[in-house]
């Protein structure tokens, strides 16, 4: 199993001082410690994840301070930006990490963020792939046809080339079976969560994609697929998941449109503020309860070797580790160590295993 890190909301601490503090130093904890990759999200106008506006930018920063590390977006809002500059930002990055780069691209689900191309929200999907053809192609070299500024039609190549022969490609999917399907069908990597799915329903769906894949023409072992789960650990299993709760809740409190933006996305018009402060409290200590317990890694090294052993049962073949849901900075560096002493033990519970 690999284990990244993965970035997704920022912690309260993050928004003032350095705010890009915890992720260099996390970035470069992780590339001596050998973890496989380092996942940067795209997010918009929103206080805790804002920083996150543009995933290429900070992965160029990193490129400069790491060596080996994967720098993987988790994701690229394709119906957000023109592909063409999609393709040239990540070829920029791919050069100045001599070729580290990888590509988590997401159809979107936040109405709000498509202010940039409101036309593009009502057929996101469709404009998600048709983006990646685009990007795939300019990366092979290939010219597209656009319209210039004095109104006639002319080639576009990018500039500079990719150094990979080709850059890993991974579509981020939620619960959904047809998005498993979809990658397969075309030979593309998963990032995926557990945020509406348990680890038995992934394992389901974790089939349907190696079948997809192999039904077109790809190796169905050689597609990865890398799950993101919120991760917090300590030496004590108790202590940890107390320290972490407080921090979770009010992440989420603060973030009640992340989750009316994914019911309005799902043909839903829940909103939290439906409910009273009382109801909200212990609606939100409920869901910490189910991440902690059976979602997350969030305890000792010890507790949560269970759950990375029923993920890989699952077929995931990397844990994406969401830090920064809401422990504060300095804590979460502390305790990176922790992640580490999990990641060394269960590399020889894979050794075991066979």
């Amino acid at each position: 199993m690999d284990f990244g890190i993965m970035f997704f909301s920022s912690s309260e601490d993050s928004l003032s001082g350095n705010i890009y503090d915890l992720i260099k130093k996390s970035a470069i904890y992780g590339d001596k410690n050998n973890f496989s990759s380092v996942w940067i999200p795209e997010r918009h106008f929103t206080e805790f994840g804002g920083i996150y506006s543009n995933p290429a930018i900070v992965h160029a920063a990193l490129a400069g301070i790491t060596n080996k590390i994967r720098l993987n977006s988790g994701s690229v809002v394709m119906a957000l930006h023109d592909p063409i500059r999609v393709a040239e930002e990540w070829a920029m990055v791919d050069n100045l990490s001599n070729g580290r780069v990888g590509l988590s691209v997401a159809s979107g689900w936040n109405p709000n963020d498509f202010a940039f191309f409101p036309e593009n929200y009502k057929n996101k999907h469709k404009v998600m792939y048709e983006g990646i053809t685009v990007v795939k192609k300019l990366w092979r070299g290939e010219s597209i046809e656009r319209l210039s500024g004095n109104g006639k039609k002319v080639p576009i190549r990018i500039y500079p080339s990719i150094v990979q022969k080709e850059i890993p490609f991974y579509i981020t999917v939620s619960g959904n079976s047809d998005g498993f399907k979809n990658a397969g069908k075309l030979g593309f990597n998963i990032l995926t969560s557990l945020l509406d799915q348990t680890v038995e329903d992934l394992a389901e769906k974790i089939k349907i994609y190696r079948k997809a894949r192999s039904e077109n023409g790809f190796d169905p072992q050689t597609g990865k697929v890398s799950l993101m789960l919120h991760t917090f650990i300590g030496p004590d299993d108790v202590t940890i998941k107390e320290e972490a709760r407080v921090p979770y809740c009010n992440f989420l409190k603060r973030n009640k449109k992340i989750f009316e933006g994914m019911a309005y996305n799902r043909g839903s018009d829940f909103s939290l503020n439906d409910l009273s402060e009382e109801d909200l409290d212990e609606f939100l200590d409920f869901l910490y309860e189910r991440f902690a317990n059976t979602k997350g890694l969030i305890g000792s090294p010890e507790s949560c070797i269970d759950m990375v052993r029923k993920t890989k049962e699952a077929g995931v073949d990397e844990i994406a580790c969401l830090l920064d849901f809401g422990p504060k900075s300095d804590r979460i560096l502390e305790n990176l160590k922790y992640l580490n002493e999990l990641k060394k033990s269960c590399m020889d519970l894979v050794v075991l295993s066979h």
